[in-house]
């Protein structure tokens, strides 16, 4: 908008500039109005954009022309005018080539967001979304925000306005880059040097402590996933080398209890942690990830304040009490290393992601099992755009009877950190594993033409269209399988979940649920980023929603064992870098 605006009062400048002299010969009042009018586009675009001192050249431009209005000489008039070009054009080029001191839409992007989502989300009678409830709390928010161009409480608001859903496929994604990576790493608080995690038995323990050879590492540039180095310099502080083994001289490591954080007990935390950083329909899962999130509270600030030390006089610091060796509480003060966010995403990566190989390929165990690797439903581009996905299924089931004629009894599937994809896939990998016969998934939803939206009956069900079915092979009839979930199995991952769940020999299992979010998704691309939500729904026999979590966020995929938090397992994945989690997939088929 900004630009358009300067780019008329360009033109009207340049026409004035040519035009200087005629008004003379050819008098009338209507020449005011040409004079006035770099003036009045100012008042407009100050009125919808607001002021920026960006737009000076702009505001001086405006002014100059109304002044060479009285200037009584030709020339003269002729040179305002002329400066007046030359302001308006330095304005142009630093909106035009300077993106960051451009005005960002961040309450348009709202509004338009905000109403096609109304419009479309099919899922807001089953999750009990109030839109008009949400706009209120939200609009003035975002209005705040628009005022202040501030991107990083902008991208937190919008991980609260996406919170709210609890839905895996409603989320929100920066436009540039930069800006993401400036964000989330403003949002998180400040590394202390260890994040945390529930154990199974309600304690809570240290992982990827400093100081310890696999964990995270302040001043390790090694891994670089997601371009967080490139930006972490600006939050070290000056003494995060020295301080960086504070933990580990206090005699914390890796699966030490903490029991307090700050003088309070961790779970006192979680009613203020108001944004994720990723979606967690079910509550259980939700609660799994929370003790991570805490972890980046300093002393005397409020979740998602993060110190930097460049634009703070003062100092950020946790006190973190904790239980020694013999069983005695201590209470150490750790400083501030760094933002945060590195080191949370690294745990969560360490406990969250799948077998590091490629997608659809196997790995052999020992001499009764093998794993499948699918990190995402997808076997090449072109089966990916229909639903033929017979060359991709002949060459499992060649692969399987292999396995099945070496004498191979056991199957793990890697869903973790699956993000989803076709359901055709799905259909081609499941016609293997399932009883014979004819296997119904689920229903579609008749749309309303004229209305581009799914039609309810009077019960407030969706009216079922046509239903999708498969026929099963039950190639591994005398064998057992284990799908391995975690909550970053999602979409087409919950799917599969869903639809193996049920076979005899199948056992699903992991750390946390699968997502539970399964409708199809539309996106909305907005000035200064996207958002996606659930737009077309899947559905039971029934015409109930499949998969998806209600107002309860209790997980509807199956589910039949959930690994134990332990000290075993903290040890393997945070000392020893092992996959502890598929090790005890694999030995829980001796239990099978």
């Amino acid at each position: 908008m900004d630009i358009s605006f300067i780019i008329i009062e360009l033109l009207i400048s340049v026409f004035i500039f040519l035009l200087t002299g005629i008004e003379e010969r050819f008098a009338s009042n209507r020449w005011r109005l040409v004079y006035a009018a770099p003036l009045f586009i100012l008042i407009i675009m100050t009125i919808i954009s607001g002021f920026s001192v960006y737009y000076t050249g702009a505001y001086i431009a405006a002014l100059v022309c109304m002044v060479s209005l009285f200037a009584g000489k030709k020339n003269v008039k002729r040179t305002l005018a002329g400066a007046g070009i030359i302001c308006a054009a330095i304005s142009f080029a630093l909106v035009l080539f300077i993106p960051e001191r451009r005005k960002s839409a961040y309450l348009d992007d709202f509004e338009k967001a905000f109403s096609t989502m109304k419009e479309h989300y099919v899922l807001d009678q089953e999750k009990g979304i109030d839109f008009d409830e949400l706009y209120k709390i939200y609009h003035p928010l975002f209005k705040e925000v628009d005022e202040t161009q501030d991107h990083v409480e902008n991208y937190k608001l919008w991980q609260r306005y996406t919170g709210e859903f609890y839905d895996g496929h409603v989320g929100y994604q920066m436009k540039r880059d930069d800006l993401f990576l400036d964000a989330i790493m403003k949002s998180y608080g400040n590394d202390y040097g260890l994040s945390l995690i529930r154990l199974s038995s309600g304690e809570y323990a240290a992982v990827n402590v400093e100081g310890y050879d696999n964990s995270y590492n302040v001043t390790n540039d090694e891994k670089d996933d997601m371009g967080i180095y490139r930006i972490k310099d600006d939050f070290l502080s000056e003494n995060a080398e020295s301080e960086r083994l504070t933990l580990k001289n206090a005699g914390i490591k890796n699966g030490t209890i903490i029991t307090k954080w700050n003088g309070k007990p961790i779970d006192e935390y979680f009613g203020e942690l108001s944004y994720y950083f990723e979606q967690y329909p079910v509550r259980e899962n939700e609660e799994f990830y929370q003790p991570v999130y805490v972890a980046g509270i300093g002393m005397g600030m409020n979740y998602g304040e993060t110190y930097v030390p460049a634009d703070e006089k003062s100092s950020s610091s946790a006190e973190i009490t904790f239980l020694n060796d013999d069983g005695i509480e201590e209470t150490v003060t750790a400083p501030s290393l760094s933002a945060y966010f590195p080191r949370m995403y690294d745990t969560i990566y360490r406990l969250d992601a799948g077998t590091n190989i490629s997608n659809l390929e196997w790995q052999e165990i020992d001499e009764e099992t093998v794993m499948m690797r699918i990190s995402e439903m997808a076997y090449d581009q072109e089966t990916y755009n229909g639903a033929d996905y017979t060359e991709m299924t002949d060459e499992l089931r060649k692969q399987v009877l292999d396995y099945k004629s070496k004498g191979i009894k056991n199957i793990v599937i890697d869903l973790r950190c699956n993000g989803g994809g076709s359901p055709y896939f799905v259909e081609g990998v499941a016609c293997l594993f399932a009883p014979e016969g004819e296997h119904s998934v689920y229903y579609s939803a008749v749309i309303n033409e004229d209305t581009a939206s799914f039609e309810r009956d009077e019960d407030g069900m969706y009216k079922k269209g046509d239903l999708f079915t498969y026929q099963g092979e039950n190639l591994w009839a005398d064998g057992n399988i284990i799908l391995l979930v975690n909550n970053h199995c999602v979409s087409a991952g919950d799917d599969m979940t869903y639809v193996m769940g049920d076979f005899p020999n199948v056992k699903i299992m992991g750390t946390t649920r699968s997502n539970s979010s399964c409708q199809a998704v539309k996106g909305v691309e907005l000035s200064s980023g996207s958002v996606s939500f659930s737009a077309v729904p899947n559905l039971l026999p029934s015409g109930e929603v499949v998969i998806d979590t209600f107002t309860d966020h209790v997980g509807r995929t199956p589910f039949d064992e959930k690994i134990p938090m332990t000290q075993e397992l903290i040890s393997g994945i945070f000392d020893k870098g092992d996959d502890f989690i598929l090790k005890y997939a694999v030995d829980s088929f001796t239990d099978y």
